[in-house]
């Protein structure tokens, strides 16, 4: 199909997207809403009987997506499958939300690793996608990091489900019966008994294991050495940055046998909790470490002496600690980055989100802390995590200070936009808004678009903030000027200041 090409009177084709497993996928405007129609090819299908396969397959995906809802999901209308025929063949549609963002895929191939924390937090998101889906009676069979999406905000979106089953009395029976079934996959992510016909829910675990190993490895799993004795995957030489216990679990998962996987979505989540719970304090004793040996004799006051130890005390016993302590070490952490000590600001934020792992203004600060110091590995991690926290004036802050790391680090200015845009919704604080049309107007002068980039400087400076207001004017400069195009030298490298 063509660029403007129209169907059902409604879809207005933009551009093609990539080829799935079925056929060809487009991007669409549905009324000015940009929307994902996956077409299926039966001419990849000579024989009548694969076609008919491949239609069922086409309209059980169309039907479990319209049923389903949950954040993590694409979502499909009622009347978002139908048909065309020209009176000799009879074409397949169906039309979906568009997630935007980058697959994992995409994303290995730009970051090439994954850290631990990261790992656990996308194992978390994932695990809670799979709980809602298999108590809805389905599994996915077909997880792997081209069918994960990675949106703007941090969150993740399971898509492809081309290869979706439902777990009916029919599935069962034939199971029991060793009866044939449809057996699809993607190889080093399938486990044995699917390709065998006879997936089960704790299929999905296999191959969310391998994906993960995956990410950490950056070695497909497909490529890695198998024990012959043990049939383990031989894979925690290539990424020495898990911990014994993130390794044992994603063993665990990846077992042989179904029965020796954990049996459904939410003890794997719990597990991984507690191991978030756990690399939080240990996360925290290099730099209560760091900071002390930074002392000098005659700083070490009385008081000094005192705090050290109780901060010590603080993080071992912190799973004991109500929230009002945790809000007291931010406070501190705030009052510490006020006064320019960042790295010991970081501890307490740190601590902080280690005694309440609610606590949005903590992750927050801590991304401004780590931004200021240039860790941005803990920057981005701090942002996202407080924008999957909270849905008030932390998470809308992150993403102002997300958006705008994605525009002058990584110069990902479409995801910028979305994401400080979704800001922009959610959203009524002057202040906020400022900062969330300054960066706008930065990302659309990086990409060259130089009107809108004025539009929104102007929308700015219109909130009448005295936040960025420099700044905006700069960039206003660099948008009105004839050699606009050139390296301009406005501040858009700092953070926001944290806050209490």
């Amino acid at each position: 199909m063509q660029p403007g090409t129209i169907l059902k009177n409604r879809y207005q084709v933009v551009r093609q997207l990539g080829k799935g497993g079925f056929g060809e996928i487009f991007e669409v405007r549905d009324r000015g809403r940009p929307k994902v129609l996956k077409v299926l090819n039966l001419d990849r299908y000579p024989n009548p009987e694969e076609q008919q396969t491949a239609i069922g397959l086409f309209q059980r995906e169309a039907k479990v997506l319209s049923l389903l809802r949950h954040s993590g999901i694409p979502k499909v209308a009622a009347d978002g499958y139908f048909t065309e025929t020209d009176g000799v063949s009879t074409r397949h549609y169906l039309v979906m939300e568009k997630i935007a963002g980058q697959t994992l895929a995409q994303w290995l191939h730009d970051r090439q690793t994954l850290a631990e924390a990261q790992a656990i937090d996308w194992l978390k998101q994932l695990c809670s996608i799979l709980e809602y889906l298999h108590q809805q009676g389905y599994f996915h069979r077909d997880i792997k990091p081209s069918n994960i999406m990675l949106k703007p905000d941090g969150q993740l979106v399971l898509i492809d489900f081309g290869a979706v089953r439902e777990v009916t009395g029919t599935y069962l029976a034939k199971l029991a019966e060793d009866l044939e079934i449809t057996c699809l996959g993607s190889p080093g992510y399938t486990p044995r008994e699917q390709y065998n016909g006879k997936a089960v829910p704790q299929s999905d675990f296999y191959s969310l294991s391998r994906t993960i190993v995956h990410l950490l490895t950056g070695i497909n799993p497909q490529q890695m050495p198998v024990d012959p004795l043990t049939d383990k995957l031989i894979w925690q030489k290539n990424a020495p940055q898990v911990s014994p216990q993130l390794a044992n679990l994603l063993d665990r998962l990846m077992a042989s046998s179904p029965t020796d996987r954990p049996p459904n979505s939410k003890i794997i989540w719990e597990k991984l909790a507690e191991l978030e719970r756990t690399s939080s304090k240990i996360a925290a004793k290099p730099l209560v470490q760091d900071w002390l040996s930074g002392w000098t004799f005659k700083n070490r006051s009385l008081w000094v002496k005192l705090a050290v130890p109780g901060l010590l005390l603080l993080e071992f016993v912190g799973s004991l600690l109500s929230p009002p302590i945790a809000s007291a070490l931010n406070e501190t952490g705030y009052q510490k980055y006020r006064s320019g000590e960042l790295k010991t600001a970081e501890l307490y934020f740190r601590l902080a989100v280690g005694f309440n792992s609610d606590l949005a203004m903590g992750y927050y600060n801590l991304g401004s802390a780590c931004e200021d110091q240039q860790k941005f590995d803990c920057a981005y991690s701090g942002y996202r995590k407080a924008i999957q926290a909270d849905a008030g004036r932390a998470s809308l802050r992150a993403m102002n200070n997300l958006g705008r790391l994605y525009i002058i680090r990584d110069q990902e200015y479409d995801r910028a936009i979305a994401l400080l845009k979704q800001g922009l919704s959610q959203t009524s604080e002057d202040k906020t808004k400022a900062a969330l049309h300054k960066n706008l107007g930065l990302a659309y002068l990086k990409q060259g678009n130089f009107p809108e980039a004025e539009t929104q400087l102007t929308r700015s400076l219109e909130l009448k903030s005295d936040v960025h207001v420099p700044e905006v004017y700069c960039l206003l400069d660099r948008v009105r000027s004839p050699d606009r195009e050139q390296p301009g030298d406005c501040r858009v490298g700092m953070a926001s200041m944290a806050h209490q």
